[in-house]
Order: C-alpha cells, then structure tokens, then sequence
C-alpha cells in the first residue's frame, strides 16, 4: 500500500511537473513579499520607537543634568556666602578685641562706642546692603548699621512669622558656642515684610556683647538665577535643540526665540491647548519631571510644530524648565531608513528572481529525489510543528507560574470586579481557596468606612477611577482578611487596554508592620512634644507651654473684654524639706502638691510650674476681680489640709503674688514679673499669705535692680572699701582687735554703709564676691600693719551665710592666706548665730575646719536667735558678741540687763573671751564692766574709720577711755 502510494506521488511529480514549478515560484514569491513586507513595518516600527525612545532619554538626561547643576551651584553660592558673612565678622571680631585691648583701661561704655564708631558706617557686598549689629547678651541693641532708631530696644522676645524666639535661641546658642552660623527672619525699615538671612555671630565675652551681620538669601538666590538664565539661554544641541524656561506665572526664563525672553506667555494656545500653562502646572504637580507631547507655538525653520519633550520644575526658583525634539526630525529619519528598507527589498526581490529561475532550470531534475524525500520531509514537518507546540505550552506553562508563585499579591479586576488572583492574595486574606476572593468588589473586602472617614465603597470608585484616567495609581487601603481582622495594604493598580475590554492588574502588598511602625512613631512624636512643652517631674505645663497660653489668654481677654490673673505661687520653706527628707522625697512632694493644685482650680485655668518649688496659675476668662478673688481663695483653702507623705504630715504654706489683666500688664512678661514681685513682697511679709501687685512694688524692685547694677560697676571702678572699728580692753586700756566693715564710696551717695546694699547683695550671689574681696583686702592689711611692727591685734570679718555654704570656702581662705603672707592667729571670722542654727551639724565640721586652719571664731549678735546649749558647747568657738540691742536698752531694760550678765557668765563658764558692741555711754560701759564683761567696741571708744586713722592710732595708743 506504502508503495503504491510512493508511485502514485512519483507519477504525479512526473506528469505534472510544470505546475509544480510554476506553482512552486509563485509561492515563494508570495512568501518571499508577505515577509518582506511584513519586516519592512516592523523595522520602520522599531526605528521609529527607538528614535522616540532615544529622544526622551536624551531630553531628561539633559534636563536632569540642569537641574542637577542649577542645585550644586545654589549650594556653592550659598556655602561661599555663609563664608564671606561669616570672615566678615570675624573682621569686626578683630576690630573689636583691638580697640578693647588699645583702651583696656577705659570704661566698658566709652569701649563700645569706639567699636561702634569703626562698625557703624561700614558697609560691603557689591549693593553695599550688608552691615554689622552688636547686641547686648540680655538681648539689647547696642548698634545697628542699617537702621539707628533700633539701637536701645531689647529683642529678647522677638518672634518670627513662625513664632520662633530668634534671640533667645541665638543667646541660649552663645551659652555653649563662642560663635556660629544661623539662618532667620529680619525685617528693615525698607522691607515690606520678614525676609530670610544667611547670618554668623560671634560672641566678645569681655563686654558681653556679641557681633552679628547677615545677607539676605533672596538677594543671593537672585544672583543664582540670572546665572542660571544665562547657562540655559546658551546651551544648544543639535540643529533645532534650545532649552527653554517658564517661571510659575508664565513668564519666560529661557526660549530659542531670544525675543520672547520676558514675556509672559501663560496663555499662549496652540490648537486650542494652552501649552504654556500646562508645561507649568505639569511641573509643579510632577517634582521629578514628566513628558508631555504637544504642537509647539514655536518652530526655528516654520515647519513641523509637533513636538515631544521632557518637563521638570526647580521648585526653589519657582521655574520650570524642559527641552525636546519635534517629531519632523523623527520622520526625517524614518525616511532614510525607508529608502534602505526599500533598496533592500528591492535587492532582495532581485535574488528571489533570479533564484527562482535556477530552481526552475533543476526542479525537473530534483523533483524526483524530492517525491522520493518526501515522506521524511513531511515527517520532519510534522515532529517541528510538535516541538513548536511544547515551546509554546512551557511558556504558558512558565507566565502561570510566575503569576501564581509571584511574592507580591496579584488581583485582576474588570468592570470593578476582581476576576482572579494568585496564591500570594489567598495566603494574604486567610481564604480557604481563590473562590472567595473573586466576583467581589473592593469595597466587599474592606470596613464600611476606611481610616480617613471616607466610606470605602465611594473610595474604592473613585481610586478606579484614577486608575483610569492616569493609566497606574498607588495607594494605601485598610482591608479585612477572611477571619475579620483588619489589616493594610499597598496597591499599585496599573490598567490595560486589551481586545475584549479593560483590565486592571494590582499588585498589592500587606504594609501591616510598617503602618504600625508609623503610628508608633507618630506616638513616639507627640510623647516629644508632650515633653518640650511640660514639666518631667510633675507634668504640668512649662514655662514654653506657660507663655504661649498666657499669650492666647490675653488676646482672647482683650476680645472678650474680660480680666485675667497670674499667680506666682512659692512653697514657704521648701528647702527645708528638701534637707531633711533629701531630694528623692521632696521631688514626690512636689508631685501631691501639684495634683491638689490642679484638683482646686477651674478646668479652664492653667496650673504651671517654673522651677524648684515655684508656680503659676493663670486663672483665664474671669468677668471681673471678684472671679480671681473666688479662685485665690479656694486654692489657699486647698493647702489647709496637711499633705500626708508616707508615715509623715506636713503642714505647707504658701506665698503668693498676684497681678491681673490689663491693670497690671498687657504683655506676658509683664504680667509675670509683676506676680514674682508681689510674691516677694507676700514672703518679706511674713509668709503664708497672697498679696496682689501695685506700683510701689515695682518702685521697689526698680531701686533694687539699680542698686544691684550699681554693685556690679562698683567692683569695676573700686569703689568699695574697709573701715575698722577698735575692740578695747577695759582692763589694759589698750586696742586688742579691730572688726573690719565694708563702706561703699557711692557716686552720687558719698559714703554709704552696708545697711543700704547689704540685703541686695544677698538676694543676687554677689554677697561671695564681696565677701571675698574682704577676706582678701584684711589679710593684705595685716600683713602690711604687722611688717611695720605695729599690733592690731585680731581683726574679725564678717562671714555671710551664703559664703558659709560654699564648698571652695576652705580653700579659699587657704589660698588667700599663702598668696598675702597673712598669719591666721591674726584673723577671726564672725559669724551670725542663725546662719549656725540653720544647720547644726554642717556647722561644726565647717568651724572646726576653721579652728583647724588657726583661725579664731566669733558668734555675732548673740541672744537674738535660737541656739540651743546643747550645740553650744559643741562649737569650736573663741568668742560671744553680745549683741548691740541688749546694750543700748541696759539703762531702761531690766531684762536686758539680766540677759547680758547671763551672756557673760555664760561664756566665762565655757572658757569663752565676750565682747559687748555698741556701747555708746558711759553708763553702758560701767556695768558691762562690772558684769565681769571687759572687752567693749562702739561708738564711745571710736565710729569705724579707714586704715590711715587706725594706723595712726596704733602708733599713738593713749588712753581711748
């Protein structure tokens, strides 16, 4: 049968051998065409894609490239400026520790204005707009090179528009930093509104004032564009190839067409299309750049208009910029790569032809061979078209193993409907299999509402719906899984247009764990602010959150035309506590304290603590005086009940001071400097008690602060000096000590004893450095008088409380006492009797450390306080004062008569010397001796005088009596 098969081929081949030649030429030319043909379109297809491909990668590599200069340079520019402001001021640094160091010995003021007049006119920059300021390192300005009238004012609460404090910040800085480079907010007199400066200030801590100068940012952000105009107005390629530039209101930075340069063309249509606008909004809404096809308005040559091109906005300029290609020059290219298809297919037909004439010349002698080959031929055909099958099912085979192993959810939705989805979805949202998931909508799969309060079903349209219309859209989604657990999503929904319709292909991902994150770092953030703003110990609101509620409370007051009062509230005696419970216990004092202080105060006011033990309540939204009296009240009659702490009771008071919108202040500050001052007053009343301010409070406080700034100038211009009052012994008739006195030659004063400035130096700290300065003068001046041969015996000084409490106290005197050459049995310290009761046991370590120098010791005004007989005789002490008030009222007094003899029989009994001071009369002396009392100091002997007249005295001892 086989057989019979080959021959019935074989004679067909045989019989009809010209229609198989004719046929079989017709056909490969038919092929051979088709598939030219079909080459031709798709390498014309291809070149064209390529050239577009080419095009856009070529304009956004250089757009890219622009932007990416334009950014280095603005950072150079920027960077050379902060260095040019910042060797400026070191420049006015130098200046000024020049002429500091020419006039060392002229006052501080005379200094400054010689400073001042070598800054104040100067001027650099190529505008000559940069200038220098001083200010003070309390915030006032002391020069201003631009605008004189602000030279005087205190900008210590300056605000910019973000309600930064500038110069609290820039002082709080030169705490730490000697100098240093800021950015911030200045406003002249010519500028309409705050504008940012590139600043540098350096701190001249000998006359506490620190230098300043800075450079608009604007003004260089200027200079950075116009050169940036003129890079982009000269860059060119290729034959058509310009950049051009468009700021945001459509004005024109750079164009091929010079011309246009400064216009604005934001209206500017083209079929209809307002280009221009569309590049810019383009540019604003896409940071990274976008492409955008279009018909230019433009053309160098007048042709072809079409044009595609790469747009990307430089948001710091507020331009964008972007280049292109016109499609003309795509087609010119596609023209030459078809004449070469052409010439190649027509080169091609030429061989088909002439092949085919040679298979026509040996068809007739290979068809036999080939009926006889034919069989395996068709075999082979056949075990090809297989092969070609299995090609085809292992890619299909290989694309749904991808889809379905894919580690990244895959869902397929048509119409709003998912359709399929991969193994990575069902393992996401806990199904039992992929049934569950399809024919449902994304809102099925989701809470009736998403996070943002938007119903998801209404969401989940409109996140199609963008889809849609831009092609791809990202987003992130709150769903629920299968067992009702909520969890979240990343989808990426990308929409392809296909034969049979519109899918969308999402790729989602579970962004669960990193949402929690972002929620704990949310948390995390508000704990921050939470801290910044309120007080660790307690968590009452700080002084930063204190102020800016005090603001609102006031402006919201004016508004309303209501009244508010501040309390400064002080506990009575905290540090008392502190010392006997220790800091771990006042600490949770503190914290009871601040709860019924919260507990006793209306919602609507404000609890705060300052610092230590010190309060403020702002009682906000009060209708008149009378509300703030209601809550004053109710709050002393809070801290009636004792505060219980463990096992223990303690009864606390407080003192209170009290100043009210607006009659006491319009400002915040204000307000609360005027509280703290009639605070004070309340605890110099006594304690326990509220006091509200008046004007006579703030005479007060103003004659402290001058008293307390004269004090610092006194040290500057020696102004201070000792007076010594003779100690006599009735007995010898002799002068056996001296009690050294400070008086202060005041400037406009005269001479002016310590009852005048004593007090104010105990309240600001200089108390130490007066005393010290004491110490240092005596021990000088007994040295001086003991080189001479003279004997002044000891010489007591007055050693105050707070020098008492200093730990550098011992060492000090130590010091003092090598570097004068001064002996220690020449000197003894005088004390007062309360400031050794305040602490019993740390004062007999400190005298015996005293005693343990050489050093004798004398209990000042003794009677007056609370010593207890028991310490008494555990203290290293040499000497009793009695004190002056017994003294002057012995003549009238019969009990001060029996105290003074009870003095004297007492330190004679604990082997003590005791001197009487004050003595004025003869009478006094007569029984003081007669007491058994024989050294005596006062006015009846000789009023303090200065060393020249002790000296004198010395030399030319008499009888004093």
């Amino acid at each position: 049968m086989l057989n019979l098969r080959k021959q019935n081929i074989t004679k067909w081949i045989v019989f009809l051998p010209a229609s198989a030649i004719l046929l079989t030429f017709l056909m490969i030319v038919t092929i051979v065409v088709s598939t030219e043909r079909t080459e031709y379109k798709k390498a014309l297809e291809a070149a064209r894609i390529d050239y577009v491909k080419r095009s856009k990668l070529q304009a956004k590599e250089r757009i890219d490239k622009i932007v990416e200069y334009v950014n280095e340079n603005e950072k150079i520019l920027m960077n050379e400026v902060q260095e040019d402001v910042k060797n400026l001021v070191n420049l006015a640094y130098q200046i000024s520790e020049d002429t500091y160091r020419e006039n060392t010995r002229l006052p501080r003021d005379e200094i400054l204005e010689k400073i001042k007049t070598k800054l104040r006119n100067t001027r650099f920059f190529n505008d000559l707009s940069g200038y220098y300021v001083i200010f003070g390192l309390d915030g006032t300005c002391e020069m201003n090179g631009m605008d004189r009238s602000l030279e005087g004012k205190n900008f210590i609460d300056l605000q910019d528009s973000t309600g930064r404090y500038i110069m609290r910040e820039g002082l709080a800085r030169l705490k730490k930093e000697e100098a240093f480079a800021t950015t911030y907010e200045w406003k002249n007199s010519t500028d309409k509104a705050p504008r940012k400066k590139i600043g540098y200030i350096r701190s001249y801590k000998p006359l506490n004032i620190y230098i300043a100068s800075g450079r608009y940012e604007d003004e260089v952000r200027e200079r950075i564009k116009k050169e940036t105009q003129k890079f982009l107005l000269s860059t060119r390629y290729g034959e058509y190839g310009y950049i051009f530039a468009y700021d945001y209101y459509g004005n024109t930075i750079s164009h091929g067409d010079h011309a246009l340069i400064g216009q604005n063309r934001l209206n500017v249509t083209t079929n209809n299309q307002y280009i221009i606008r569309d590049i810019v909004e383009g540019g604003k809404r896409n940071l990274e750049g976008f492409f955008m096809t279009y018909e230019a308005s433009y053309h160098p040559d007048n042709q072809d208009k079409r044009k595609i091109s790469f747009v990307r906005s430089i948001p710091q300029f507020e331009w964008v910029v972007g280049t292109g290609v016109y499609l003309m020059e795509e087609n010119n290219a596609l023209v030459q790569q078809e004449e070469a298809l052409k010439t190649k297919m027509q080169s091609t037909l030429v061989n088909m032809l002439a092949v085919s004439i040679i298979i026509m010349l040996l068809v007739m002698g290979v068809m036999f061979f080939i009926s006889t080959k034919l069989r395996s031929v068709l075999a082979r055909y056949e075990n090809h078209l297989l092969l070609n099958n299995k090609q085809i099912k292992e890619q299909k085979q290989v694309f749904e193993t991808l889809y379905q192993k894919s580690a990244d959810g895959i869902l397929l939705l048509k119409e709003g409907i998912f359709v399929d989805c991969n193994e990575a979805i069902v393992k996401m949202f806990k199904a039992k299999n992929k049934d569950v998931l399809v024919n449902v909508t994304l809102a099925d799969l989701s809470p009736k509402v998403q996070p943002d309060e938007q119903s998801s079903y209404e969401k989940a349209l409109w996140m199609n719906e963008l889809a849609l219309k831009n092609g791809t859209h990202k987003f992130e989604w709150q769903v629920l899984d299968c067992e009702g657990k909520l969890f979240w999503i990343s989808v990426m929904m990308t929409t392809i247009h296909m034969d049979k319709g519109i899918i969308q292909h999402c790729s989602v991902r579970d962004i669960t764990i990193r949402k929690e994150l972002e929620e704990e770092n949310k948390k995390q953030k508000n704990l921050l602010m939470h801290q910044v703003e309120h007080d660790t110990l307690t968590g009452l609101p700080n002084r930063n959150l204190l102020q800016d509620r005090l603001t609102q409370a006031i402006k919201k007051a004016s508004r309303d035309n209501k009244v508010l009062g501040v309390m400064f509230v002080d506990i009575d005696k905290f540090k008392n506590i502190n010392d006997s419970l220790g800091h771990d216990a006042g600490d949770m004092l503190l914290k009871i304290i601040a709860a019924r202080m919260r507990q006793n105060v209306r919602d609507t006011d404000t609890v705060a603590r300052l610092s230590g033990d010190e309060f403020i309540v702002l009682l906000d939204g009060c209708k008149d005086v009378s509300d703030i009296f209601v809550a004053i009240k109710k709050l002393v009659y809070s801290f009636q009940e004792p505060f219980i702490f463990g096992n223990e009771s303690f009864q606390i008071t407080t003192s209170i001071g009290v100043s009210v919108y607006p009659h006491d202040g319009e400002a915040a500050s204000k307000l609360l400097k005027n509280a703290d001052i009639a605070m004070y007053k309340a605890k110099s009343k006594g304690r326990n008690r509220y006091v509200f301010f008046d004007q006579e409070m703030n005479q007060e406080t103003n004659e402290h602060l001058e008293i307390e700034k004269n004090l610092r100038k006194a040290f500057e211009r020696e102004e201070f000096v000792i007076y010594y009052q003779p100690q006599i012994n009735l007995q010898t008739e002799r002068i056996v000590g001296l009690e050294a006195l400070i008086r202060w030659n005041h400037p406009t004063r005269g001479l002016t004893t310590p009852n005048y400035f004593i007090h104010v130096a105990e309240e600001s700290e200089l108390i130490v450095e007066i005393g010290n300065w004491v110490i240092i003068e005596v021990m000088k001046q007994m040295k001086s008088w003991y080189d001479q041969g003279l004997n002044p015996g000891k010489t007591a000084i007055n050693i105050a409380g707070k020098q008492l409490e200093s730990s550098e106290l011992i060492s000090f005197l130590i010091q003092s006492l090598r570097q004068s050459g001064c002996r220690p049995e020449w000197l003894e310290m005088e004390i007062v009797e309360r400031f050794i009761m305040k602490d019993t046991i740390k004062s007999i370590a400190l005298l015996k450390r005293f005693r343990e120098l050489g050093l004798d010791i004398s209990i000042d005004d003794f009677g007056t306080g609370h010593s207890s007989l028991a310490y008494l005789k555990q203290l290293p002490i040499t000497k009793l004062k009695i004190d002056q008030s017994f003294v002057q009222s012995l003549e009238e007094s019969k009990e001060d008569r029996a105290i003074a003899r009870t003095i004297i029989e007492l330190g004679r009994g604990l082997g003590l010397k005791v001197l009487a001071e004050g003595v004025e009369t003869k009478e006094q002396k007569e029984f003081i001796y007669a007491s058994g009392c024989e050294l005596m100091q006062g006015y009846l002997f000789s009023r303090p005088v200065c060393a020249e007249e002790i000296e004198t005295m010395l030399k030319n001892q008499g009888r004093m009596l």
